[in-house]
């Protein structure tokens, strides 16, 4: 299962370290599941998944709080371009339902852990957090967990903004991760049968784990590396 903890705190983890497939709208999810959802809160996620879907950075932009968005300048635009590209690189076209929402003590959410206060910091408190789980095949799943608060009427996500330096560490890291994406592409480039059928058949199985495993038993690589050749694989699948 993959945990998306909010497009920063995922960009960042990932840049330092190393995201939804959708077949029914928000609206057709067993009523047992959202009876505890607020109507907006259900259309908040409903928009999110079509913006996501569209393809299109600029509709994700606009479900974000105004007081995050003031934090995109020339200086930390690199940094929400990055974000937004990760959301956009998820593929919504499996099952999914709001699993929770909940109410955040103090305005403290359950990633401030991962959030150095040196490096990140909320414009404003989160009112609550929503976590919606997503089948992206029959062995995987993705969740997704946002802060959010109401925004003239609206519930909007609200993301931390960068600091100068959690936007040094970000591009750091950034350089560290496009080092390893050129290293997937090259590792790729040279897979040839039978390995490279047997990876092709697991993800069109949409077995990654196993993909994963089998690729890096074959080669010596470590998972992490495995699953940047997974992906890339699985990207161009038709």
């Amino acid at each position: 299962m993959k945990i998306d903890h909010y497009f920063r705190v995922g960009v960042f983890a990932l840049m330092l370290a190393a995201p939804l497939e959708l077949a029914r709208p928000v609206s057709s999810v067993a009523a047992s599941d959202t009876a505890a959802v607020d109507p907006g809160q259900q259309k908040y996620v409903r928009d999110y998944v079509d913006a996501v879907k569209s393809g299109n950075p600029e509709r994700l932009k606009a479900l974000i709080h105004p007081a995050s968005l003031a934090c995109i300048t020339d200086q930390t635009r690199d940094f929400f371009d990055e974000m937004l590209a990760r959301a956009l690189q998820h593929k919504l076209t499996g099952k999914y339902r709001i699993a929770r929402v909940v109410k955040v003590d103090q305005g403290r959410t359950s990633a401030d852990a991962l959030l150095p206060a040196e490096m990140f910091s909320y414009p404003v408190r989160p009112t609550h957090e929503i976590q919606v789980d997503f089948e992206t095949g029959p062995y995987a799943s993705l969740t997704l967990i946002r802060a959010i608060a109401l925004f003239r009427g609206k519930w909007l996500e609200v993301s931390p903004c960068p600091t100068a330096k959690g936007l040094e560490a970000f591009r750091k890291a950034k350089v560290a991760r496009d080092a390893r994406k050129l290293r997937a592409k090259e590792l790729v480039a040279s897979l040839e049968d039978p390995l490279l059928s047997e990876i092709r058949d697991l993800v069109k199985q949409q077995n990654t784990v196993e993909a994963m495993k089998r690729y890096s038993a074959a080669t010596g690589e470590d998972l992490s590396m495995a699953r940047e050749v997974v992906d890339l694989l699985e990207s161009r699948s038709p």
